[in-house]
């Protein structure tokens, strides 16, 4: 019984360590404040995603094509990344105000779902949906990412205390856009 919830809780904590998800999550929280909303949406979007893939097993690999899925993630990281080069805040207020605790949970579900979506922790979530107690294996599955996710949250808030608001800005939107990119490529079968 304790191997079907810690083989997929090591497994996906494991796959998640500097996962382009994860650094997209660490890039958001660098820079908006609104940590728990960024959590709640990339859990929310996990449980879709990862809780698909265990409760429906192998349906997911079969019917749905990864190819569209990870071309509409890499242009979706490359947006977020414009725009975040793009607009120009004053100061702390004034991105208080531009994402709100709504729209920052809303932004990091959009983007840790299409980002996971066919990842190589689904694919591994939808095994253990197949192989161990189906309860079991999703809770160690959302208890990895979650373990991950929130260490990679934290570093992108000692980040922000470190880094002038434009340096974090900068960063974050050309580390969006590598993602992007790199995800674009990866789906054509460049990389």
């Amino acid at each position: 019984m304790l191997q079907d919830f810690l083989v997929p809780f090591v497994t996906i904590a494991l796959a998640e360590i500097g996962d382009k998800t994860q650094l997209a999550m660490m890039a958001m929280a660098a820079r908006y404040r609104h940590t728990m909303q960024i959590f709640l949406g990339a859990m929310a979007a996990s449980v879709v995603v990862d809780g698909s893939a265990v409760a429906l097993g192998n349906y997911a690999s079969k019917y749905v094509p990864k190819t569209p899925i990870s071309l509409a993630a890499g242009a979706l990281f490359i947006l977020f990344g414009i725009y975040t080069l793009l607009k120009k805040e004053e100061n702390e207020s004034a991105k208080a105000k531009g994402m709100t605790k709504r729209s920052v949970l809303v932004a990091a579900f959009i983007l840790f779902f299409f980002s996971e979506f066919g990842d190589k922790s689904q694919f591994a979530a939808l095994l253990f949906g197949a192989q161990y107690n189906l309860l079991l294996s999703l809770l160690g599955a959302l208890s990895g990412i979650a373990v991950v996710l929130a260490v990679m949250l934290n570093a992108g808030k000692f980040i922000s205390r470190h880094l002038s608001e434009e340096a974090i800005r900068i960063v974050s939107a050309l580390l969006f856009i590598g993602i992007g990119l790199f995800t674009l490529l990866r789906a054509l079968g460049s990389v």
